[in-house]
């Protein structure tokens, strides 16, 4: 098995895989305020400096408000990279954002990997992603002597000038972390000195087995070891990785799912009357609101009938106030199905839309939210499946798809261990929660 960034990670991930609401956070916080202080007088200082990674930045302010240590966060005086990379010259413990930490260099790593720091990171990283050109653009950059094919398929960049189109491109290439793939797809790939540069890193997830992150770290031979969190009288510790102390099962009773009549055998409207095909196949049902789906499939009227379903589910079917609704779907298409019960605007504004990102995490903002709909039919992408079968890695369709749809049922009231409605019009998805998801304690 190649690697993709070429370096041996030595120490071993932990990474700490829980429920939401379990106290991944509350344990890190009370790590850090166990941290002790070594030295006297003016030169005392906490044994241990941080870097507390989580996807947005209400939940910097948190970390900044729960802990005993000062945690500074970058300004954008300048630029945030460069505030970053002073705080981290002078050993301050810094809470950021991932998509901060995904932009630091080989330069800043070194000083992380020399101050000896310690990496907390809130939900998994965005480690791989597909980078947007053509496969003509990459033959006329190569053609142009602009790039070049290196060991392991890195992308090299010859032209230190350059300033054109793809400056972007330059700038992922020069840190090493381009690869081309069987000629015809460019991903860009965090480098494992982001793991490496750090004493210690702890991953606070849950289902990481299910998490691009774990394939990644699979490819690169990274070693990783899981652990659970065990809550006794306000004290958290952190116990070899044990699924069967979640209230997995209760916590699936507590979801009123919208169903189809079990009884008859027959399809619920609103699970069923979007899709105006005749005589669907078994896959044809299977993908049925899968991205293809969407932007193949789905004609006008099934668009609109997706909406109407939304109105009633959310009117008739489980009456509920506007302020208590979170939803989601894929993002071009919200506009689409946006209606008087499910508000959408490109402004984000919480008063006037309670719309949700699929790949929303670590996020309190939704907890009060009573009813939800999954719009979403979660495949992988497929140039990203093959990317992993490149490393022998297989990727598991079916635990991802159910490990983010849980993610997203968890923004909700159902994360305050309150009952919850939930329309999830997928039958796929609907399936994999009740076989695969909550009450999946047998199959890890």
């Amino acid at each position: 098995m190649r690697e993709i960034t070429g370096f041996n990670m030595t120490q071993t991930i932990n990474v700490v895989d829980a429920m939401c609401g379990a106290g991944k956070t509350s344990w890190a916080i009370q790590m850090i305020n166990d941290t002790e202080k070594v030295g006297f007088g003016t030169s005392e200082q906490y044994e241990k400096k941080y870097i507390y990674v989580t996807p947005f930045l209400d939940e910097v302010d948190r970390i900044q408000k729960a802990t005993d240590i000062d945690f500074f966060e970058p300004e954008a005086k300048g630029t945030k990279i460069k505030s970053f990379e002073a705080l981290i010259t002078l050993g301050k413990s810094v809470a950021t954002t991932h998509e901060l930490f995904k932009r630091l260099d080989l330069n800043i790593l070194d000083v992380i990997e020399e101050k000896g720091y310690t990496l907390i990171m809130d939900e998994v990283a965005s480690v791989l992603e597909q980078y947007d050109i053509s496969k003509s653009d990459i033959n006329l950059l190569i053609n142009n002597e602009t790039i070049e094919i290196g060991e392991n398929d890195k992308v090299v960049w010859l032209d230190d000038d350059y300033k054109g189109e793809f400056s972007d491109m330059k700038i992922l290439a020069q840190s090493d972390n381009l690869i081309l793939q069987n000629g015809v797809a460019m991903f860009w790939t965090m480098n494992t000195r982001a793991f490496e540069a750090f004493d210690d890193v702890y991953i606070l997830t849950y289902l990481f087995d299910a998490q691009s992150q774990c394939n990644y770290y699979k490819a690169n031979d990274i070693k990783f070891k899981k652990y659970s969190v065990k809550n006794t009288g306000g004290i958290y510790e952190l116990i070899d990785y044990d699924p069967k102390i979640e209230p997995r099962k209760e916590v699936y009773e507590k979801l009123n799912i919208y169903l189809d009549d079990e009884n008859n055998k027959k399809k619920s409207p609103l699970n069923s009357n979007y899709d105006s095909r005749e005589k669907l196949t078994q896959k044809q049902r299977y993908y049925q609101l899968s991205s293809s789906w969407f932007r193949k499939t789905a004609n006008p009227e099934d668009l609109k009938q997706l909406n109407n379903n939304l109105r009633n589910y959310f009117r008739q079917v489980e009456p509920t106030e506007n302020k208590y609704i979170f939803w989601t779907t894929i993002s071009d298409f919200a506009p689409k199905l946006k209606n008087a019960k499910c508000k959408w605007n490109k402004n984000n504004d919480r008063t006037n839309d309670n719309f949700v990102a699929l790949n929303a995490r670590a996020t309190n903002s939704y907890g009060n939210c009573t009813s939800m709909a999954y719009v979403y039919n979660r495949f992988v992408n497929p140039m990203e499946k093959n990317f992993f079968r490149e490393y022998e890695i297989e990727v598991d369709e079916d635990k991802l798809a159910v490990s983010d749809l849980i993610q997203f049922l968890f923004r909700g009231c159902i994360r305050n261990n309150e009952p919850m409605n939930c329309y999830i019009p997928a039958e796929r998805m609907r399936t994999l929660l009740k076989r695969d998801g909550l009450m999946l304690v047998l199959s890890f």
